[in-house]
């Protein structure tokens, strides 16, 4: 059995750095997630650049205060500036579930090359099934192509919901990321993609993390191999 995805996150602050971070991980990378807020002075021609300049398929996304990002633009220009990526060729575009729905239907219309993750963080505690089941529903009425659902783990008993979603979503035959954060949430990142999931997030050095609990590729990979 094939090994699943791995998705290597960068957080760049400048289109150079964007180029210097893609060389370094492109390599071990499936898919790379670029984190564009971070990028001074973003503009749709940067964005179409940045996508011309990658080697391997992309997940874009312009992260707010609320999702530990930086982006302070309106919803509008957010929708703008993620559409360009789409057009330039950028293989999926992460959306919040919370999205305003219009806008949402307004991507979906003008979109016509990209895949749309609908995405839910909670970075204090995890929801229970029930919670996790409405947010799926949700991105499925709302036509997401992925499925991304995050928690977070404060006892290894707080794994058992984030599991349990990735089985039912499997079932319904949807793609998915879903995992949950922290240490003691390390378990979901190993065993979800195992489950036909669409990978899984994973750095080349835990210094360059995007959320608490990340492994690295050679963690990952490792914990993998010895379940295949």
């Amino acid at each position: 059995m094939p090994l699943p995805k791995i998705i290597i996150p960068i957080r760049p602050n400048s289109v150079n750095d964007v180029k210097k971070k893609l060389r370094q991980v492109e390599r071990s990378a499936d898919i790379v997630e670029i984190w564009l807020d971070g990028i001074k002075n973003l503009d749709e021609q940067k964005i179409k650049y940045i996508v011309k300049s990658a080697r391997k398929p992309l997940i874009l996304n312009l992260k707010d205060k609320k999702e530990k990002g930086t982006f302070k633009g309106l919803v509008k220009e957010r929708l703008q500036l993620l559409l360009a990526g789409a057009k330039a060729g950028a293989k999926f575009i992460d959306l919040p579930l919370d999205f305003p729905a219009g806008l949402i239907k307004e991507f979906q219309r003008l979109n016509k090359r990209s895949k749309l993750i609908l995405s839910w963080h909670d970075f204090a505690k995890m929801p229970d099934i029930k919670r996790l089941r409405q947010f799926s529903q949700k991105a499925k009425r709302l036509g997401a192509d992925v499925i991304k659902l995050v928690g977070t783990a404060k006892t290894w008993s707080d794994n058992l919901p984030i599991l349990q979603i990735a089985h039912e979503l499997e079932k319904a035959k949807k793609t998915f990321l879903v995992m949950a954060m922290g240490e003691k949430g390390e378990m979901t990142r190993v065993i979800t993609p195992l489950i036909v999931g669409l990978g899984m997030f994973a750095v080349l050095d835990k210094k360059q993390a995007t959320a608490p609990g990340q492994l690295t590729v050679k963690e990952l990979k490792k914990w993998w191999k010895d379940f295949s």
